[in-house]
Formats: C-alpha cells, sequence, structure tokens
C-alpha cells in the first residue's frame, strides 16, 4: 500500500471518528464498520480493475470532501432529544406567543386606524378627468314591436341617386 492511499484510508476514518463523536457506542460502532466495509470494497474493486494507489487515494480524498454534507446531515438524523425537553420547550413557545399576542393587544389598542372612503378603481387606473363641456349623446329612440327591439336612425336618409345621363353623349 502506497503512503498516499494509506493517508486517506487515514483520513477517512478520521473524519468518520470526528463526526461520530458523542454518539452511543453501538451506533458510532456500527458507523465506522459500514465506513470502513465501503473502503475495502472500494479498494479491492478498483485493484482489480488496474487503479494505480495514487489514483484510488486521489478518488478516496474527493469522496471524503464531497461526503462531508451527506455525513454531517446522517449525524443531524442520529440525534435523539428527550421527551420531556420536547415538552419544555413546547410550553415556552406557547407561552411566548401569547406574552407576544397580549403586548401586541395592548400597544395597538391606543392606535387609531386611518379612516378611508372606498377606493375608486376607476380613478386609479384612468386618472384622466372627463371634459365637462362636451354633453353625452343622447340615446337613439328604441321602437318596441311584438318583443323585438328595433334601432331607428336619427341620421338624415341617404340623398337620392344621381338622374341618369343620357347615352348619347
Amino acid at each position: 500500500m502506497s503512503p498516499a492511499l494509506a493517508a486517506a484510508i487515514g483520513l477517512v476514518r478520521g473524519w468518520t471518528r470526528l463526526y461520530t463523536a458523542g454518539m452511543e457506542p453501538d451506533a458510532r460502532t456500527e458507523r465506522c464498520a459500514e465506513i470502513d466495509s465501503d473502503l475495502w470494497e472500494f479498494h479491492e474493486d478498483a485493484r482489480r480493475r488496474g487503479a494505480t494507489p495514487t489514483l484510488l487515494a486521489l478518488h478516496m480524498a474527493l469522496r471524503l470532501v464531497l461526503g462531508i454534507r451527506h455525513d454531517l446531515v446522517w449525524r443531524a438524523e442520529q440525534v435523539r432529544v428527550r421527551a420531556p425537553l420536547v415538552q419544555k420547550a413546547l410550553w415556552v413557545t406557547a407561552a411566548a406567543s401569547v406574552v407576544l399576542v397580549w403586548w401586541l393587544a395592548s400597544t395597538l389598542q391606543g392606535v387609531e386606524a386611518p379612516r378611508m372612503a372606498g377606493i375608486n378603481v376607476m380613478r386609479l387606473l384612468y386618472p384622466i378627468k372627463p371634459v365637462a363641456s362636451v354633453p353625452t349623446p343622447p340615446l337613439p329612440p328604441i321602437e318596441f314591436a311584438r318583443f323585438n327591439v328595433r334601432f331607428v336612425s336619427l341620421l338624415p336618409p341617404p340623398p337620392p341617386p344621381p338622374p341618369p345621363q343620357p347615352a348619347w353623349k
């Protein structure tokens, strides 16, 4: 085994012991054994394929660096919180929420909300004022004939057609 490969394996095992420190002994031993098994399988598979020890060491170091986030997430998943601690935390949170609501209610009690008439959407969307001097045109008269609505035009009839021209001209 080359010194680079031995150093890479030592780094991986050291990191494993570091992030499993403080855990229950059974869980720590199980995780260390799992990592050792993974290292051995990777080493034997790569050796059978003809990889150089330097390439193996580089690959193991890269896996170590890229796997740190996953190791820390695994460690966070293993944390066990005692039930009384959770219960006390919930009671403290509930009490703090009640105090906050009481404080907000007492603080905002004297504040007067601004009074607003309704919001004129048309004025907001179309801020142009109408011209007062132009009267609106009257609606055309409507004739009712058996429930059919017919509009009568207020325009004058069209002019008559011009007289026919003589053909001999």
